[in-house]
């Protein structure tokens, strides 16, 4: 059996049992029998439990049967909410099977063509690995100019189905962030980079609303009211790891959140048009006023 087939059965194990909460060796069978991935054949205890083993030593997730009843659950599910990158790709595979699996709808299952520039993804986490420096050939958005750079790969980040590169340059006096979509050409150097022990790639971005993280953004409290139906999208999909409701009425609610008021994040405010309207800071509140008056006057006959 081809490796890539093994590890999406493990992928859909892991993922039926986590999202059931508990099932049966039964109760698993039945919905496996109805995959691709079973060829028509029921998956054996003896199966089941070879699975089991790999994949806790394969993503170190532990599956526990509960003697009352039986069922099969994640015993460490802490895992997959703590570790971001596992809890991805677990998703994103999971996904991925779904999609294998239901071939003959294609033309029912429609997805998005979005540049990511994943054909650079690769080369860079190999370099990330070996601690070398990478030469990429850099075209900013708007600009025609096609820049020659050597950086330090420092980090990977996924936002919006873009994949970005977090590295370091000599120029800069912080590392800076690269859209793998706008890199021409790259190329792997023999020189060696030391990552710093006390770098933190996460909390780097902690305070940012993607991958934007302006010198001139100070992290400050924001206020933002949301009014219908744009306040339960965001009660639901919140707009950043810090945000928290203040105070709720039928006809609005409030939400706090603690991060700089980045470009990206003004973008996203103004995309919402008049279901979302910052309350604090007053400055931000002015600036979100300015951009909307610029915006009429172009709309204005």
């Amino acid at each position: 059996m081809k490796l890539s087939k093994i590890f999406r059965q493990y992928i859909w194990l892991t993922d039926i049992i986590s999202r059931s909460g508990g099932i049966t060796l039964q109760e698993l069978n039945e919905r496996w029998i109805k995959t691709e991935l079973s060829e028509g054949v029921a998956m054996t205890r003896l199966s089941f439990n070879r699975y089991r083993t790999a994949i806790e030593e394969i993503f170190g997730i532990n599956i526990e049967c509960r003697r009352k009843g039986y069922q099969y659950y994640i015993e460490n599910d802490d895992v997959l909410k703590s570790n971001s990158l596992k809890h991805w790709m677990i998703d994103s595979l999971s996904v991925g099977n779904m999609l294998m699996d239901s071939l003959s709808m294609k033309d029912r299952i429609l997805l998005e063509n979005i540049p990511s520039g994943k054909m650079h993804l690769q080369p860079i986490i190999n370099a990330m690995k070996q601690g070398k420096k990478i030469r990429i050939e850099y075209q900013r958005f708007g600009k025609q100019e096609v820049r020659c750079i050597v950086v330090e790969p420092y980090a990977v980040k996924v936002f919006k189905q873009r994949w970005y590169l977090l590295a370091n340059n000599d120029n800069w006096e912080m590392p800076a962030v690269y859209a793998l979509d706008r890199i021409v050409s790259l190329a792997e150097k023999e020189e060696s980079f030391e990552y710093p022990t006390d770098f933190d790639a996460e909390a780097f971005f902690k305070d940012c609303y993607g991958v934007l993280c302006g010198t001139n953004d100070v992290a400050q409290k924001i206020v933002l009211r949301a009014y219908p139906p744009y306040v339960n999208y965001i009660r639901t999909l919140p707009l950043h790891s810090s945000q928290k409701k203040l105070d709720s009425t039928p006809e609005y609610a409030d939400f706090e959140l603690y991060l700089r008021p980045t470009f990206d994040f003004r973008q996203e405010l103004l995309c919402q048009g008049d279901e979302v309207e910052v309350l604090e800071p007053s400055t931000l509140r002015e600036e979100m006023r300015a951009l909307i008056q610029r915006i009429l006057v172009k709309y204005s006959i």
